[in-house]
Formats: structure tokens, C-alpha cells, sequence
């Protein structure tokens, strides 16, 4: 992979840039067990990872009979999740971004609403790098719906098959690859069964792979 090939960056958030999935998952957990009664096993923590909320909600509503509102557990584990977040970078994240910075357009393609990832971004000290951000507020869709890469990739003005996208999550890679762009799987320690047509990457790798032109 010759990350110099590429005329623009785009990123995932969550799983990706930090190491935020375990507060997503507590939060959503909490906001279940809220408004069901239902506590959720640890597998199902790592389960959410690759939904998103009101997606999982739906599920744990055809698995078990709960009546739950998805769309009531969303705004719940919203608030939830900013009461416990702590901002984690991955290692070498911050490294890779700095590399590039100014090298090649970068920008931000998250299934998290604004009033999440800006906070976020703001105690990282991540905001600089991104030429422009598209979260779940700019939407209709979200990831594995390609909406957000396909905005993002006008907002850059670049060609989508000269883009590429870095993903944690199978509905991340889904999106990134309908919307015409080249992916590749950020290897956060998380156990994800990656299509074998997948570059997987550390950021340390990332970061050595920077160094070949």
C-alpha cells in the first residue's frame, strides 16, 4: 500500500481515531437497562461495536420481546455517553496525523452526532488536522449506508477511487467501499473478521508505510 498514491484521507472516529467504543457501549448499555429492565453480557458490548444504536436497539428488540424505543435509547446514551467519555488517542494516531498534516487533504467521516465528536476532538487537540468534519447530524443515513463518505468526499472535492478511507468496523469498510472509495482496517486490538481483500493496519504500521514513496 503506497499511502502517497492517495489525493485525500478520510477517517473514522470512533474505534479508529480513539479508543471511544467501550464508552459507547456502556453508555448504550445503561440506556437499555433504563428503559427495559435488560442488562447486557459482556458479548454484547463487543457486539454493539459494529451497529450503531438505534440499529441494535431494533435487535435486542427481536432477540428478547423488549419494547424499546430506539430512537428514546439514542437520545439516552447520548447523554450518557458524555458524562463517562474520557478521550483516549490510539497509539501512533496523533503521529500519523501530524505526518500528513498539510501533505494531504484530511477530514472526518463519523457516525457520531457533533455534539459528541467536537467535544472530543477539542480535548485531543484533534481539530486543526481536518479540513472538514461530516457526522450523523449532516445525514440522513449512517454508515454502512455510504452517505457520509459520499458528502465527505464532495465536501474535499477529490475522486472517491483516489481516496482513502480508515475504518475500524465492517459498516465502516461497507460505506467507504459503496461510495467508490479504497479502505483500509485500522487494527484497534478488537477482534473483527476483516474481508481478505483488506489491507489491516496498526498506526504503527500506517506510520512506517508513510515513509515509502
Amino acid at each position: 500500500m503506497k499511502l502517497w498514491d492517495y489525493e485525500a484521507f478520510i477517517f473514522d472516529l470512533d474505534g479508529t481515531l480513539i479508543d471511544s467504543g467501550k464508552y459507547h457501549a456502556q453508555a448504550f448499555s445503561d440506556a437499555v437497562l433504563s428503559h427495559s429492565g435488560y442488562l447486557l453480557k459482556p458479548d454484547e458490548h463487543h457486539e454493539f461495536f459494529s451497529k450503531h444504536s438505534t440499529w441494535f436497539a431494533e435487535t435486542l428488540n427481536e432477540r428478547y420481546g423488549l419494547k424499546l424505543d430506539p430512537e428514546a435509547v439514542l437520545a439516552e446514551k447520548r447523554e450518557r455517553v458524555q458524562e463517562i467519555f474520557e478521550t483516549e488517542l490510539f497509539d501512533g494516531a496523533r503521529e500519523f496525523l501530524e505526518l500528513w498534516y498539510r501533505k494531504k487533504p484530511m477530514a472526518l467521516a463519523t457516525n457520531s452526532p457533533l455534539s459528541f465528536v467536537k467535544p472530543a476532538l477539542e480535548k485531543a487537540d484533534l481539530l486543526k488536522f481536518f479540513k472538514c468534519i461530516t457526522t450523523a447530524c449532516d445525514v440522513k443515513n449512517r454508515k454502512p449506508d455510504p452517505e457520509i463518505v459520499q458528502v465527505t468526499v464532495q465536501k474535499l472535492q477529490v475522486d472517491p477511487l483516489n481516496t482513502l478511507v480508515f475504518e475500524d468496523q465492517l459498516i465502516g469498510i461497507k460505506a467507504a467501499r459503496l461510495a467508490g472509495a479504497k479502505v483500509v482496517a485500522v487494527d484497534n486490538g478488537q477482534p473483527v473478521n476483516y474481508p481478505v481483500d483488506v489491507a489491516v493496519h496498526t498506526w504503527s504500521d500506517l506510520l512506517k508505510l508513510s515513509e515509502l514513496r
